[in-house]
């Protein structure tokens, strides 16, 4: 800065000097800046509405002696007016004077002289009404016309005693607005630091927890307000992140549980491969299972890196229209062998598809929702499964059915949960993704998934997707 040169501050500037103070501090700066301005605003009003009554009771004083005044006057003969004045009862600042409608004066109490009160200019004014006249303001009078005496009667006040007690005023307003003041300042930082606290004790909570300690939580303050409220809803985050945290604690020592034992396997498998001599039974059966424990490792490693794209939101899905019945007849086709080998039947119900039903979604995403639905009841249904499709207003149902046990009563409401599986799975070939695969290509076409347990027996599970084409007379409840 150039000396000699005083900066231009705006109020820019002062929004920027407030932004940098803590919150506590533009709270007490801004109730203040408040206060002082609703201060000044009553002690103006105070002054101006005290000095309004101050005149007027001067004013109507001064009409009722000029009024007594002018009684007198006309009780009196004229040339008794002067004595008759000079023994009214004197009063300090308060005079009285008669003029005769020439302007010479004729009369007045004790204390003044004889130079008239009034102006000749003022004279024919007062002669039409009476009026008050100021001096400057020091000084106030009260002219009354006595038209059949040809008299004027001027009654004056000194204003000296008002503005005494408007100094006064000023005196005890100046003594008393700047500690009342200072003490609302101090009582509204008071009542901000006492509101903030709970916020800077949940601050201070907060910048000790980690993801070590997420079950701690921020402390509450006993009153229900915002602040609470908030706190609330920051415990509830909290609740989700240690919820997220453990699901992923347990997804990754699930996978590595996954992953370790077909990895034991296949080492087994290779040293036995490694200590046989010639390409007999023994050989083959161990490449055989070897290959099986690689297939199996390939697809866990494929259903993880699934899921976690579907974490990631990053799922591609190619949406176009899907023919139920086409896409349920080229499962049927595809997993017939499979099927037939195991000694159970795949049938589709035909019946129970609407004719012309479409489907909007991701084929190669669908079949494989299928296909892990089918592979499901595989693992773990008995009987015939059975395929069919139905609509439900502007959505698709996808359904796989069997008759075999079902899902466990505790397992059900889990069924879709990663790694969520019954005992027996594990010995079965299960990795505990297939289910959790199914609802995770149903929420990326904006649909969801459901298993139930069948009265008679038997699990039916269904995908959502939505629906193209739907015939209205088709759609079922």
């Amino acid at each position: 800065m150039r000396h000699g040169i005083v900066p231009d501050y705006g109020p820019a500037d002062l929004q920027r000097w407030l932004r940098r103070l803590p919150i506590r501090w533009r709270l007490t700066v801004t109730f203040a800046a408040v206060m002082a301005a609703l201060l000044a605003a009553l002690i103006a009003f105070l002054y101006l509405h005290f000095r309004s009554d101050l005149d007027y009771n001067i004013d109507q004083s001064l009409r009722a002696r000029a009024q007594d005044v002018a009684g007198l006057v006309r009780e009196q003969p004229p040339a008794a007016t002067r004595g008759a004045l000079r023994r009214l009862p004197a009063s300090s600042g308060n005079i009285v004077q008669v003029l005769d409608d020439s302007g010479t004066v004729v009369g007045e109490s004790a204390g003044i002289g004889e130079p008239p009160l009034l102006r000749t200019s003022e004279l024919g004014g007062v002669l039409r009404a009476p009026r008050l006249i100021s001096r400057g303001e020091r000084f106030r009078l009260y002219a009354l016309s006595l038209p059949r005496e040809r008299r004027i009667v001027v009654a004056g006040v000194d204003l000296a005693e008002r503005d005494a007690a408007l100094d006064k005023l000023d005196d005890s307003l100046a003594i008393g607005v700047p500690p009342a003041l200072a003490l609302a300042t101090l009582a509204a930082y008071a009542l901000a630091a006492a509101a903030l606290g709970p916020v800077e004790r949940m601050r201070r909570r907060a910048a000790t927890i980690t993801s070590d300690d997420l079950g701690a939580r921020l402390p509450l303050p006993p009153t229900q307000d915002e602040v609470r409220r908030l706190g609330v809803t920051l415990n509830a985050m909290l609740d989700r992140l240690e919820e997220g945290l453990q699901r992923e604690r347990l997804f990754a020592a699930s996978a590595s549980h996954e992953l370790r034992m077909p990895l034991t396997v296949l080492r087994a498998e290779l040293e036995v491969a490694l200590r046989e001599r010639d390409d007999g039974p023994q050989l083959r059966a161990a490449i055989g299972s070897a290959i099986e424990e690689t297939d199996r490792i390939v697809k866990l490693a494929e259903e993880l890196l699934l899921l976690a794209r579907a974490d990631d939101a990053t799922l591609p899905i190619d949406g176009r229209d899907v023919a139920v019945s086409e896409l349920l007849v080229d499962l049927a086709a595809r997993f017939d062998p499979v099927v037939a080998e195991a000694g159970r039947a795949l049938r589709i119900d035909l019946g129970a598809v609407p004719e012309g039903l479409t489907a909007h979604g991701d084929p190669n995403r669908l079949e494989q929702a299928i296909s892990n639905l089918i592979d499901n009841s595989l693992r773990y249904g008995d009987g015939p499964i059975t395929l069919a499709a139905t609509a439900h207003g502007d959505r698709v149902r996808l359904h796989v059915s069997d008759a075999g046990p079902g899902f466990a009563e505790e397992l059900l409401p889990h069924a879709f949960d990663r790694f969520t599986r019954a005992d027996p799975a594990r010995a079965r070939g299960g990795v505990g993704l297939g289910l959790a695969v199914v609802r995770m290509i149903a929420r990326a076409h904006g649909g969801r998934a459901q298993a139930v347990n069948l009265p008679g027996g038997g699990a039916w599970v269904w995908i959502e997707v939505p629906a193209t084409t739907v015939t209205p007379d088709t759609v079922r409840a």
